[in-house]
């Protein structure tokens, strides 16, 4: 395989309206990557072979195991084996949970946690911010420029895409066959790029579980806009946590579940 190609010809029977005809299909490629930190691996991940760095990178910041680009050593990408191999300035501590080594699905959110959802009600001084607003409109316009940018989706329908954005700009846009892998392929390149998260939007086209909005939190953005829909405990665990959902952003419509007051809705009555 190409280094990098992320679609693969396919030969199918296609059936539409009772005429049936042989066709040639793009569709996504999925592989395994696996991520090794300071020499022991850690983790496979199923995944679109693209921007591979990024994926373990964003993996291991969303994990808490690195928390600014400062702490990276060196990172290897060696294609041949499928595998990224970080290693950090100072030697990292795992845990016997870490060190057992786990698969990933490609983002059904049934792979192994690292941490206990439970862990969140330990949580103390929570800082929420309330000061970071967004209007409505922003929102709409965002959610048309990411779905322009959907062109592997396009191509065949078969991935997620997430994306970083400030108020009025789409900054990074990645997709992969897992929306948890697309979410972290955007935080590892802003942890490379060094970019200030705390004024910026997560974009995803998919399913808002409890697990992004731990990702979203750790990456201190307070703000996640989504196509769809958030599960129960994904707004539960945002509540606690200080983080806006805004749901089923199409068009000109949208559901905000938790912290309304970060999204400026014009006084029609002016």
């Amino acid at each position: 395989m190409p280094k990098g190609k992320k679609t693969k010809t396919q030969k199918i029977l296609k059936i539409k309206n009772g005429t049936e005809w042989s066709f040639e299909d793009e569709v996504v490629e999925e592989r395994p990557l696996s991520i090794l930190l300071n020499g022991q691996k850690l983790v496979t991940l199923l995944s679109t072979p693209s921007d591979q760095k990024y994926l373990a990178l964003g993996f291991l910041f969303s994990e808490g195991l690195i928390k600014k680009r400062d702490e990276i050593k060196k990172v290897q990408f060696l294609s041949g084996k499928n595998e990224v191999k970080v290693f950090t300035e100072k030697s990292i501590k795992l845990s016997d949970e870490f060190l057992k080594d786990a698969l990933f699905l490609s983002g059904c959110g049934k792979g192994k946690s690292f941490e206990k959802l439970e862990d969140v009600n330990l949580l103390e001084d929570v800082l929420i911010n309330l000061e970071f607003t967004v209007k409505a409109e922003d929102i709409t316009n965002l959610i048309k420029d990411f779905e322009k940018k959907s062109s592997l989706f396009r191509a065949t329908g078969g991935v997620h895409s997430a994306a970083l954005a400030r108020k009025d700009k789409i900054l990074l846009f990645k997709e992969d066959i897992g929306r948890h892998n697309a979410v972290d392929k955007v935080l590892g390149e802003s942890l490379v790029k060094k970019i200030p998260l705390g004024d910026k939007i997560l974009v995803s086209s998919g399913r808002v579980s409890s697990d992004i909005v731990k990702k979203t939190q750790r990456a201190k953005i307070n703000l996640i806009v989504s196509r769809s829909a958030p599960t129960s405990l994904a707004i539960e665990l945002a509540k606690k946590l200080g983080i806006t959902i805004v749901g089923f952003a199409r068009s000109k419509r949208m559901n905000i579940y938790t912290y309304p007051m970060r999204i400026i809705v014009p006084d029609k009555s002016d």
